[in-house]
């Protein structure tokens, strides 16, 4: 249900005054004139206080047209009835008392201002009055969608905007500028919404920022171990002209918008007709259904915007179909006070959490369904004038077709299957846009509407914002790109755009489907993309950074609420977490274990594939060492999407369920070197992302209990973990062996945890990585394939053999030395980042010396194109990399 400005069917009031008897009704007085206002539907009374303003006040292009029948007067005051609509300029906005700008209609529709006007809510409820542009903002409706008997959530309090000036103001004292790029050929007017960086220390409030010259409001997503903020998203509107590319200043010395929002009055005015949901049809054709109703969830609020969240199950008729609910629907709602559109984000799923013993609750969210058919599903709307889907040639989605019930309804699969814990995120932007407003306050709101979803805006901060301020991922960056950046972005995004297998319902959409691809391509410091886009100036690349991150939605882990404590029974080694390929790992199975012995829905899994790597449409969850949440914390950081915080909060219980601190699962003892140093890297991002200290808490406990007295201290390397025997090194066996190269996932990880987490055992651990690397190095070596190697690291580094200790050169005589892809390329380049950081932070100097010895050996003397677009150059530091 909808979210309320006070209460159901409340606060609609729409005046006003176009006097054309000004004079006559003020008497030309300058003075406040108390009048009295009545809604002519049904009779609210509302105070209404007049003023003249100043002939040399600077008046706004908006027109009055609106018609006034003097009905009486009482006690030298005018009683007036609005029988028309009026035209008003919103001033400030607030409770129960809003200020207007008035004008008076002349020739040619010019117009003059004459006056303002102050209102005050009395008592009594008003009806919709029809309002002729969503900025005539009197008060706001706040009706419940789709609900015949609704629950009215509480109430936001709208507060004046105390200023909002957006004026001139000052730079702050790093430059911070951004760019807006219109590719759509129409004129749009829409609340820009961008991340801005800050230095830490720089600020710990936006009470004094603001970008230049636009009214601007301000939501904070991250901050700095100091609390100073980190990135902080300004919002604002504005109108950019057809193909612009736009470019804005932040500036300090600035008042920006305050108090809660207030939804546009067009929304206001029509959100009682609109009702959103959706249908899941089973394969013998019973239709579940379901729609936003009851409570919803705030999940962000700024005086621009508002965020809401749904979850409902889908059910049939009673007494049809499977007897129980069918799926699931998360809906996602922004509103905006300034343009009369609501984007809707639709994640369809089979995201149920289940449990063993459920004990009989009523809760369907503990009830696991499991893999099943489906006939088709829908997303339904009806009541909104404008319905424009997203992506709909790439998604999949096909043109509406009307429901026998007055729905317009948008099928975006059919007779397919959707496995247990996957899900499938859509997107439409409604248009409530009246059908008796004017012809060209409907163009414009039609145009910058369809603009949303057919060239949707990505606002990006300069590169040499982010450089300056080093906020961007965990450990700043990314370098200076090449000199035919722009080039390369270009031709990357026509690659992703282009290829149509990337596509459909369940394509990769620009990631990778399993996640355990060899040479580790789902993990990096900074996602490729968003790096891309900053090298090249090339903002459009974000919209292949936003795919891969929606495409995460696919991947089976999906549990709704899940909640993970730091210890128990719940192992998620494998999503969900007891299948029929690995029944028994985990000794909790959320309810899933039953399926195995007595399916009740076995009809409902007739197009369900078998065997290894064919669930979830390939959609892989993550292993314990390819772990990832890049791709969602980048986009986050960019976007400050809800869907995607709660991505990154469901993959941090996720992980804990993983990387177990009891020894008596898998995970309860040290792992490979790159499952640590990944891991690590992820409770750091979904840290900085949701601010769930029991992330941090969690991570600190396994570095403490587990990482920290079972690394290799001891041993000369110094290296993390150790590994067993294994055949691709061709030893004899029993051996065991480090790799020095996956001590590149520690160095990001661990470096990256330190700055956030603050412990000082984390860089130690880093630090360690430079001896690794020492140990690991080879020199003068006449190689049978590379001919003499004056430098090389290796990748495989014996540290035993039949369980004595043995040297880093015991194998090379009998079997050569395993060097990789080269001695100093391939896999050994995940080195280069963070070795050139550690070079610079640590206050070892015999730390410092090693990292920057072999880090710039590894790095070479300079760097090619090729190298300044390659993801494990990023974060060098610019004393290294100007």
């Amino acid at each position: 249900m909808w979210l309320p400005i006070v209460r159901r069917v409340a606060l609609i009031l729409l005046l006003l005054i176009g006097l054309a008897q000004d004079a006559s009704a003020a008497g030309g007085s300058r003075s406040s004139l108390g009048l009295r206002a009545v809604l002519i539907e049904n009779n609210q009374a509302v105070r209404l206080t007049w003023r003249r303003l100043s002939s040399r006040a600077t008046p706004k292009a908006t027109i009055v047209r609106n018609r006034l029948s003097v009905a009486g007067r009482t006690q030298g005051r005018r009683e007036i009835r609005v029988s028309g609509r009026a035209n008003a300029y919103v001033d400030r906005p607030g409770v129960g008392t809003f200020r207007y700008r008035l004008y008076r209609p002349g020739l040619l529709r010019s117009s003059r201002l004459v006056g303002s006007v102050t209102l005050s809510i009395l008592s009594g409820q008003g009806t919709p009055v029809p309002s002729a542009s969503p900025t005539a903002t009197a008060t706001a409706t706040a009706t419940a969608i789709g609900s015949a008997t609704p629950t009215i959530p509480p109430t936001p309090t709208a507060t004046p905007n105390n200023g909002g000036s957006g004026g001139a103001g000052s730079p702050p004292n790093v430059p911070t500028n951004f760019s807006v790029q219109n590719r759509s050929s129409s004129e749009r007017t829409e609340t820009i919404m961008v991340s801005i960086p800050f230095a830490q220390g720089a600020f710990t409030s936006t009470a004094s920022l603001g970008v230049q010259g636009h009214s601007t409001a301000w939501r904070v997503l991250q901050r700095w171990a100091d609390n100073s903020i980190r990135i902080a998203q300004a919002q604002f509107s504005d109108t950019l002209a057809p193909s612009s590319n736009n470019t804005y200043s932040v500036v300090q010395g600035v008042s920006p918008i305050l108090g809660a929002f207030a939804p546009n009055a067009w929304v206001a005015q029509m959100v009682g007709a609109l009702s959103v949901g959706a249908e899941v049809r089973d394969l013998f054709g019973v239709a579940y259904r379901g729609f936003i109703s009851g409570t919803p969830e705030i999940v962000f609020s700024t005086p621009l915007t508002l965020g809401l969240r749904y979850h409902v199950y889908h059910r049939a008729a009673p007494g049809t179909g499977i007897g129980r609910d069918y799926l699931t629907s998360t809906f996602y709602l922004t509103l905006f006070r300034d343009s009369p559109a609501i984007l809707v984000d639709w994640i369809i799923g089979n995201d149920y959490l289940g449990a063993d013993e459920p004990n009989g609750s009523s809760d369907p969210n503990l009830y696991a369904l499991g893999a099943v058919d489906v006939g088709a599903v829908r997303f339904l709307v009806r009541g909104a004038p404008l319905v424009a889907p997203y992506r709909p040639a790439q998604e999949a989605i096909e043109a509406a077709e009307l429901t026998p019930d007055g729905y317009s309804a948008y099928r975006v699969m059919q007779q397919d299957y959707i496995d247990d814990g996957q899900t499938r995120r859509y997107r439409f932007a409604l248009g409530m846009i009246p059908s008796n407003a004017p012809q060209l306050d409907r163009e414009k709101w039609q145009n910058s509407i369809a603009a949303m979803v057919n060239e949707p805006l990505y606002p990006l901060a300069s590169l040499a914002t982010w450089r300056a301020t080093d906020a961007l991922g965990l450990l700043g960056g990314p370098i200076q790109g090449p000199s035919d950046a722009l080039a390369r972005a270009q031709n990357e995004y026509g690659s992703f755009a282009g290829n149509v297998n990337n596509f459909g319902t369940w394509g990769p959409h620009g990631d990778i489907k399993a996640t355990a691809t060899t040479g580790t391509p789902r993990n990096t410091p900074l996602s490729p993309a968003l790096a891309h886009a900053l090298q090249g100036n090339y903002p459009l690349l974000i919209n292949m950074l936003e795919q891969a991150a929606w495409a995460q939605a696919m991947r089976p882990y999906h549990l709704w609420q899940l909640q993970v404590p730091d210890t128990g029974p719940l192992f998620l080694w494998d999503m969900p977490p007891v299948n029929a390929t690995y029944p028994y790992r985990s000794p909790q199975s959320l309810g899933r274990r039953a399926f195995l012995s007595s399916d009740p829905y076995s009809v409902y899994r007739t197009l369900i594939p078998t065997g290894f790597g064919q669930r979830a449409h390939q959609w892989t969850p993550y292993d314990v060492e390819h772990w990832s949440t890049d791709l969602l914390f980048d986009y986050y950081m960019l976007s400050g999407d809800a869907w995607a915080l709660e991505e990154l909060r469901v993959l941090g219980q996720c992980l804990k369920g993983l990387m177990k601190l009891e020894p008596n699962y898998y995970t309860g003892h040290i792992q490979t070197v790159r499952s640590e140093g990944w891991t690590m890297q992820s409770f750091a991002q979904v840290y900085q992302a949701t601010s769930d200290t029991s992330i941090k808490n969690f991570a600190l406990a396994r570095l403490y209990q587990i990482i920290d007295p079972q690394r290799m201290q001891s041993h000369q390397s110094r290296a993390l973990s150790e590994q067993g025997s294994y055949a691709g090194t061709g030893w004899p066996t029993p051996h065991a062996f480090i790799m020095p190269w996956q001590h590149g996932s520690v160095l990001y990880g661990f470096l990256g945890a330190h700055r956030f987490f603050q412990d000082p055992l984390l860089f130690r651990i880093a630090e360690d990585v430079a001896y690794t690397v020492q140990y690991s190095w080879i020199s003068n070596y006449q190689d049978p394939f590379f001919g003499f190697v004056t430098n090389g690291l290796r990748y495989y580094v014996p540290t035993s053999y039949n369980g004595q200790p043995v040297a880093a050169n015991y194998f090379d005589t009998p079997y050569g030395v395993h060097f990789g892809d080269s001695p100093l390329g391939g896999a050994h380049s995940f080195l280069i980042g963070g070795l050139q950081i550690l070079s610079q932070q640590s206050a070892d100097p015999v730390v410092r010396g090693l990292a920057s010895y072999y880090g710039g050996i590894l790095l070479g003397a300079t760097l090619s194109n090729n190298d300044r677009w390659d993801k494990w150059h990023y974060v060098l530091p610019q004393t290294v990399v100007p």
